[in-house]
């Protein structure tokens, strides 16, 4: 079993040669003064499996991303979707923690009628964090399966059958924007929507957020979400959360980075 000082780390997932963590995890690393390996661990799911034993053995840790959230929670008996595992076995979602503290940073915290596009992994952790939200009334999911969107229901959150109706805010949690696609249904008008989300960070700018700014809506990529959730993974692998000060700079530093990097 790999020790934590090894700092061996990995994000897995299939399909992801856009991915930014190799240079998000390097960053932390070189902001904290340490030697650390960042990879990628691109698998079909076939591989999963083994591939998941396989990183139990030889790393400190490792991140989870599209499409095996869900399915590595269930290889290692977690009844929630995981985007982080330790070394030995234990395995939480960042995604909760990453969303609520961007979005919160880019507008204020939620409220009101919220609308949750998709019904995957990234999304029931994003239902979850509107959940907890006091000022949140209502989280609406919408999903191409509607069956997909039914099965989150509970509390604030229930299943629409169409992404049109008046929102305060609008939250897209399908990497369907990946390619440049129009990523917002089509009945979705955005009309007195005062905030968009994507949680897609590449391309910067989306179909989704176009659509939502000609609309009059504030909207943010997912960028920031991305750099929050990557900072609470080392908090979990290390059990020992960072101050809040520390925190700041830490976010600061690593979206200048990977502004850097994209240039």
């Amino acid at each position: 079993m790999a020790e934590n000082n090894n700092k061996k780390y990995c994000v897995l997932g299939n399909n992801i040669a856009y991915t930014l963590s190799p240079e998000l995890h390097g960053a932390i690393f070189e902001f904290l003064g340490e030697d650390g390996e960042y990879g990628v661990a691109d698998v079909p799911p076939e591989s999963l499996s083994q591939t998941v034993s396989r990183l139990l053995k030889e790393y400190s840790g490792f991140n989870v991303t599209k499409p095996y959230k869900e399915s590595v929670a269930k290889i290692l008996g977690v009844d929630k979707p995981v985007n982080t595992v330790k070394s030995d076995g234990a395995a939480t979602s960042t995604d909760s923690e990453g969303f609520l503290s961007d979005y919160t940073e880019k507008f204020g915290a939620p409220y009101g009628r919220i609308l949750l596009l998709g019904a995957g992994g990234a999304a029931k952790s994003i239902a979850d964090a509107l959940r907890g939200e006091r000022k949140v009334d209502e989280i609406c999911v919408y999903n191409r399966t509607f069956s997909s969107a039914k099965k989150m229901e509970g509390g604030k959150v229930k299943a629409v059958i169409s992404a049109a109706g008046k929102f305060d805010a609008v939250v897209n949690a399908t990497s369907l924007g990946l390619g440049g696609e129009q990523s917002a249904p089509e009945e979705l008008c955005f009309k007195g929507v005062r905030y968009a989300y994507d949680i897609v960070y590449s391309p910067p700018v989306t179909p989704f957020m176009l659509k939502a700014e000609a609309a009059g809506a504030k909207a943010a990529n997912g960028l920031g979400m991305l750099v929050y959730q990557a900072i609470a993974a080392h908090e979990f692998w290390r059990n020992n959360k960072f101050d809040a000060q520390t925190k700041k700079e830490l976010a600061e530093f690593v979206k200048n980075r990977l502004t850097e990097i994209k240039q």
